[in-house]
């Protein structure tokens, strides 16, 4: 063989790589594009916005009150431009403590999002590339925690070590887990038959940098989704755990503690059962569209359209 055409044979598949990576790159450009024009997509990231922005002002210090300082002369004292969501109790500003427990959903949820994310993002790629005796091992382990109803393994796993913020996002992350090893299981069977991924073998890649390089960022569309989806699971079930008892400890806010404490008290002050119950909708919501107008995104019929 000549040495023109030995060159040409090794480079085949480094004309491979770079068609996967200027492919990934051009289809990340179009998947924020394709965001933005979704419906779903501007709304979610419109919402999230200004979720995520007042959860900013709570912990630069920047809330019209201070979340904790109790009043008694101002002991549920009705909505007003002084008191924008009223004041519960405790004389404290609803609306202060609102953005205040935002904030620590916001983190139990990330974390627990972040958990779930890189161990099913991890497992998912092992279970679809490996194949055989890992893949089965992976797949029945998350079988098993996908049996358990996810708010009960959160309770059971919160009762166990206590509560706190970390603790929540544990028990938060662990039961989904399973949802990123399936969701990102499936595009990685198609991938790992790909030109690129075959070329990379070809030129003696490691596993892990086959792996991590050429699989992982051409699933980020399909985690992408899931994470916004994980976020406002996240939100919801550190509500469900606090209003059961089980979310972070006083005097730490919690949207679900904030709700429980109003349950006595929306017969004769609506507000403060309204404003901490608006705010978690409104943040399930936003996570939600956006991960519609990721879904959106992702989706080849939808962005030829």
């Amino acid at each position: 063989m000549s040495s023109l055409q030995q060159r040409e044979a090794a480079g085949g598949p480094q004309r491979e790589l770079a068609v996967g990576a200027s492919a990934h790159r051009r289809s990340k450009a179009q998947l924020l594009r394709a965001l933005w024009i979704s419906k779903s997509g501007r709304a979610g990231l419109i919402l999230v916005s200004l979720v995520v922005l007042g959860a900013l002002v709570s912990v630069a210090g920047l809330s019209p009150h201070n979340p904790q300082a109790q009043s008694t002369s101002q002991v549920l004292k009705g909505p007003s431009l002084n008191h924008l969501l009223g004041t519960d109790q405790f004389g404290r500003d609803i609306f202060s403590l609102i953005l205040e427990a935002m904030g620590v959903s916001l983190e139990i949820a990330c974390i627990a999002t972040l958990i779930a994310g890189v161990l099913g993002t991890l497992g998912g790629i092992a279970a679809g590339y490996l194949g055989g005796f890992a893949s089965t091992v992976i797949l029945r382990a998350a079988d098993v925690i996908f049996a358990i109803p996810a708010i009960l393994l959160a309770l059971a796993i919160v009762a166990a070590l206590g509560p706190g913020i970390m603790n929540s996002a544990l028990a938060i992350g662990i039961g989904y887990i399973p949802i990123f090893v399936r969701v990102v299981r499936a595009p990685v069977l198609s991938l790992r038959s790909a030109d690129f991924v075959g070329a990379a073998r070809v030129l003696g890649f490691s596993r892990s940098r086959v792996l991590l390089h050429h699989i992982l960022p051409n699933v980020y569309g399909v985690v992408a989704v899931q994470v916004s989806l994980a976020l406002a699971w996240g939100i919801l079930a550190e509500a469900s755990l606090s209003f059961l008892g089980l979310g972070p400890p006083p005097p730490t806010a919690s949207l679900g503690e904030m709700v429980y404490s109003a349950t006595s008290l929306s017969g004769i002050a609506w507000w403060t059962l309204a404003g901490p119950s608006a705010a978690i909708v409104l943040a399930v919501l936003g996570f939600n569209l956006l991960g519609d107008g990721f879904r959106d995104a992702t989706d080849p019929r939808t962005r030829r359209s």
